[in-house]
């Protein structure tokens, strides 16, 4: 491993080690890495800021609906433990996992979001604005332990996440009443995946859990080489997931067995030099499996044969996108890279590896999931900036939305 590299993927755990003891030991500093997310209809965005707001806009107009919800939490509440922040009795939250929103008959538009408190909230969007008291929060009483780190999932009815304590949690859609819980000894960073009647997780125990999506139970769970902080992605009755060792694995769906993993042999030219971090992605039967070497491998599904490496020079530790036949990615260099070196923009046509590319303003970077709607991408920088890119257009060029954070 290069000496670039050690320094990007020890940057990226620095920050995350800095980022949690900062927000839970001074609640005065809270900077997250939440993305956004898109109602049913396409006609509202939610967008998670790094100091604990979420902001609901038109992706047309990109006006500004209702007033942003400031998410804070008292002091007192464990959020802070130094006695005397300034005197201040509430601090922002934390949103590390991006808001996720539903729409039923029975209950309206509503959006989820889990913060750094150690609750999860429910606020429904009324008349084109989101409620500033929370509608259902779980728990009432006191809080979990821990931090939603990784995505929140939505599915059958259900609410799912995991605490960074390691305990994967469900919870029903109306009023965030338990279902079950279920404990991992580890601490777990990653979201889940829920696909019919299963939810797959991995953990940093260098393992893949596969729960029983109605009460918890475990149905399998598969031993990997290296702690796993990606998200998995579930394809062909396949739960494909990379890990900390540098290997990337198909693992059947039903049984945990490996199916295969790639690379056979690390030493062989080509084999990944840093973690699997993002969550990989799908499209047009290739598995494209997102590395912090600045790498994506294009994998055969079937085999784990490499069909192509695609270079991008920086880490990528923000799960790339796809778009029709295009894939979408960020890279990042970190805060304190060079001047020369900036993040960008990959616009790659996956029919036949051209791509277009984008600089981002110097010292910004993309830690934030991507989200889209429609041909459009949307980025949320470490500035809190929200960019946007019109895939569809032939001259790609990166969009101000808006500054989250100073949205009032």
């Amino acid at each position: 491993m290069s000496t670039r590299h050690k320094f990007i993927f020890i940057t990226l755990v620095v920050f995350v080690a800095i980022a949690l003891l900062v927000t839970s030991c001074t609640g005065a500093i809270a900077r997250g890495w939440a993305g956004g997310t898109v109602s049913a209809d396409g006609k509202t965005i939610f967008a998670g800021s790094m100091k604990g707001k979420v902001i609901a806009f038109d992706p047309v107009s990109n006006a500004i609906l209702g007033k942003p919800l400031q998410l804070t939490a008292p002091v007192s509440s464990g959020l802070s433990c130094i006695p005397s922040c300034g005197g201040q009795t509430s601090a922002a939250l934390t949103l590390y996992a991006s808001p996720v929103v539903i729409t039923t008959p029975d209950l309206g538009t509503v959006v989820y979001v889990g913060g750094n408190d150690g609750k999860i909230y429910a606020y429904q969007f009324v008349d084109n604005a989101l409620r500033t008291d929370a509608e259902w929060l779980y728990p009432r009483q006191g809080a979990m332990n821990g931090q939603i780190i990784g995505g929140i999932v939505v599915a059958n009815n259900t609410v799912y996440f995991a605490m960074s304590d390691g305990t994967v949690y469900a919870l029903d859609t109306n009023g965030l009443y338990k279902k079950w819980s279920y404990k991992i000894n580890s601490k777990i960073w990653s979201a889940p995946v829920v696909d019919g009647n299963t939810l797959y997780i991995g953990c940093f125990d260098k393992t893949v859990y596969a729960l029983n999506a109605a009460d918890g139970t475990v149905i399998w769970k598969t031993k990997t080489d290296g702690a796993i902080n990606s998200t998995p992605v579930v394809y062909n009755n396949r739960v494909y997931i990379g890990d900390y060792a540098r290997h990337f694995y198909a693992l059947d769906a039903a049984t945990g067995n490996i199916v295969w993993n790639f690379p056979k042999n690390d030493t062989a030219p080509g084999s990944p030099q840093n973690w699997f971090w993002a969550k990989p992605v799908v499209l047009n039967g290739v598995i494209y499996a997102p590395c912090l070497d600045g790498n994506i491998y294009a994998l055969n599904p079937d085999n784990g044969n490499l069909v192509d490496t695609y270079t991008f020079g920086n880490s990528i530790s923000s799960s790339p996108i796809a778009i029709g036949n295009y894939l979408v990615v960020t890279t990042a260099v970190g805060s304190y890279a060079p001047t020369k070196q900036i993040g960008k923009v990959y616009i790659m046509n996956t029919t036949d590896g051209s791509h277009r590319e984008i600089d981002f303003p110097q010292y910004e970077d993309v830690n934030a999931p991507l989200f889209s709607q429609g041909s459009i991408v949307y980025f949320h920088t470490t500035k809190d900036n929200l960019y946007s890119v019109d895939t569809s257009a032939k001259e790609s060029k990166l969009t101000l939305v808006f500054n989250l954070n100073t949205v009032k």
